[in-house]
Parts: structure tokens; sequence; C-alpha cells
């Protein structure tokens, strides 16, 4: 049999067949499907982020529905709601003849410690001694996941106190919600809080029945979480609201010395948050509503007063 010799053989150079391609992407491939998910990144995060603030803004409410319920049930027992706060620490409160056992010198937070399952360290406190004395310290340093809303950001849940020397080291726990103890120049520019206009206030205990504009419809606490005072053991964590809502978070126009464009300048305290659009308030029926910062002036005034007869129209 004649056998032909192959080409390879002969010395003659055939094509090779075309190697197979590895699996795997191209550089460019990879871009273009880095650039696709950052761009779907982008688009979903807005979503994300408004997910979780609808989450911790529920969870702040619930807090002031607690604090709500918890000054409710204050007042159940001692007939009268706990006083906002007091000029100053050293100051105790007088007793009178129908209300010997209401205790002294106590914050509205201290007070209401008993109702938010916080009866063990409610007993820790000397109502006799200013909260700044070394033996209140311990207690007054204690963190509350209660008196904390998700949504504010805290570099520490402990600052100091405006109650102590400048140099001195003691931190207090935070708290990002205060009483409110009426309004000042909300109804008109030359409007006073003398006297106090509110249900929380320093003069004196009140009952439901001094509230005549009705429970659902005056304010008991709000949001503050920047408050000069805004410690839950201290007796001056409560304001009367001399600014819209949120009015002095960042803006410079109104309020010149605020020079960080969204960060908040309180230089006193007022209903303001981190929330998008307004802050929330409980009312004294136990209620929670959110305030937002295009409310009416005029509203605001009346919702933080407890019998000025004004109408509340229109929405919170």
């Amino acid at each position: 049999m004649l056998l032909h010799p192959s080409p390879q053989s002969r010395g003659v150079d055939t094509p090779r067949s075309p190697r197979a391609r590895p699996p795997g992407f191209t550089l460019i491939e990879l871009l273009v499907v880095t650039a696709i998910i950052a761009a779907l990144v982008g688009l979903l995060l807005p979503a994300v982020q408004r997910v979780r603030e609808a989450a911790a803004r529920t969870r702040c409410a619930n807090n002031l529905k607690q604090m709500g319920l918890a000054l409710l049930g204050y007042h159940d027992t001692y007939k009268a709601f706990p006083r906002g706060g007091y000029a100053s620490p050293a100051v105790p409160q007088a007793a009178t003849a129908t209300q010997p056992a209401i205790p002294t010198k106590l914050s509205w937070a201290a007070s209401v410690l008993p109702w938010l399952e916080q009866d063990a360290l409610y007993r820790t406190i000397n109502p006799r001694l200013p909260y700044t004395d070394p033996a209140n310290r311990a207690a007054g340093q204690t963190v509350l996941a209660v008196f904390l809303c998700p949504t504010a950001p805290h570099d520490s849940l402990r600052k100091p106190s405006a109650d102590l020397p400048a140099s001195d080291p003691t931190t207090y726990a935070r708290t990002d919600y205060g009483a409110v103890n009426g309004e000042r120049g909300l109804r008109s520019p030359t409007a006073t809080n003398s006297p106090e206009r509110g249900v929380l206030i320093t003069e004196k205990n009140l009952r439901l029945a001094d509230i005549k504009d009705g429970a659902a419809q005056t304010i008991l606490l709000g949001e503050a979480p920047e408050g000069v005072h805004s410690l839950w053991i201290s007796v001056r964590n409560v304001f009367d609201q001399s600014a819209p809502v949120s009015a002095r978070h960042g803006d410079t126009s109104a309020y010149p010395s605020c020079t960080i464009p969204g960060v908040f300048c309180d230089y006193g305290q007022e209903i303001s948050s981190y929330h998008p659009g307004g802050a929330q308030a409980v009312f004294a029926d136990g209620s929670v509503h959110f305030l937002r910062t295009a409310m009416d002036d005029a509203v605001l005034a009346a919702l933080c007063s407890r019998a000025g007869g004004e109408p509340v129209g229109g929405e919170f």
C-alpha cells in the first residue's frame, strides 16, 4: 500500500486550528458591569435610607409614647404632673398641703422612671440632693435607650452639664427629648412666657384639669437632641418654644451665628430633630404627632399652651 506523507512530514506549513477562548471577563466588560452595579446602588440607596429613617422615626415615636404614658401614670398616682424642672439644681420643690408626697428636686424624666420599668434606678437617686451632687452621679450617667432617638447622631452618649464649671470633667447621660413649658414670640413678636403657658412648668405641679385647651391639643414633650440641658437627669431640661420647629437646624439666614450648614446650633432649647421635615412631640392625651417645619407659628403656639383659648386648625 502506498502511503502518502502528511503535509507536516513534508515540511509544509498549514494553518493552526483556532484555540478555545478562556472563560472570564475582559477589562471592558468588567468596567461595564461595575458601572451598572454602581448605578443600581445609587438608585436603591435613597430608598434604603428612607426605609431606615422610617424605622428610626417609628422607634422615636414609640419612645415618646412610653414617656407620655409614664407621665399619665405619674398623674394617676400623684394627681398632678411632675414639674418640668427648676431654675437651678439647688432649688428645692416647696411642699404644699395638697401635694405633700410629690418627690422633690427631680427632673420630669427622673420622676417617671418607675413607669418606664426603671424603678431600681429611680431608687438610687436621692431626691433631696441636686442632680449634680456626687451621690447622684452614677444614676445620672446611666444611658437609657428610651431617652435616645435613633435618628439623632451621637458622638458620645454622655455630655457635660451646663450646671457645673466648664473645668469639671463629669459627664451625664444624654436625652433627645425635653419638656415644653410654653412658648414665646410665636403668637406675636412681643409674646412672653411669663407666666408659663405650658403644662410641665417650673412654678408648680399642674393637673389634667388645668389643660383648658384640651389634652389632645397640648404638647407635653418634644424632641430636643441638641439642647443645652439635654440630660435626662437635669432639672433644667425644660424650655419654651421660641422658633419654628427645627428652625435652628443650620438656618444661617435666620440665625447668623449658625455657621455650619446642616449642623444644629441650638444655643437654648427648641423642638427640633434630625428627621427630615419636622420633629415629633407627645401630647397630654398620650398621643404622638409629627410637627412639620412648615406648620403655622400660631398653631405651634397654641399647641404649646394649656389654656390660651386659641383655635387649632390645619395640620400639625
